[in-house]
């Protein structure tokens, strides 16, 4: 039951981190589309800035999961 679980959590957070990636790209595409020169790059280096933000937050809360759904050194 817990290797379902793991690999539940694991599937998620790949969704979750494909979803984040598409949103930027989305948001640089618009982006571009509208801004210009230094506009553009700052525009575009802040949602880089918050796809890594959403990425290492969706890292940390699976990894506190998976954590949790270890085995204890001292069981079988």
């Amino acid at each position: 039951m817990k290797q379902k679980l793991k690999a539940f959590i694991i599937i998620i957070m790949a969704i979750l981190i494909s979803l984040i990636s598409i949103y930027a790209f989305m948001r640089v595409s618009v982006a571009t589309e509208q801004l210009r020169g230094t506009e553009l790059v700052w525009k575009c280096f802040a949602i880089w800035i918050k796809s890594i933000i959403l990425t290492q937050a969706i890292l940390v809360v699976g990894g506190l999961f998976l954590f949790m759904l270890r085995k204890p050194k001292g069981s079988v």
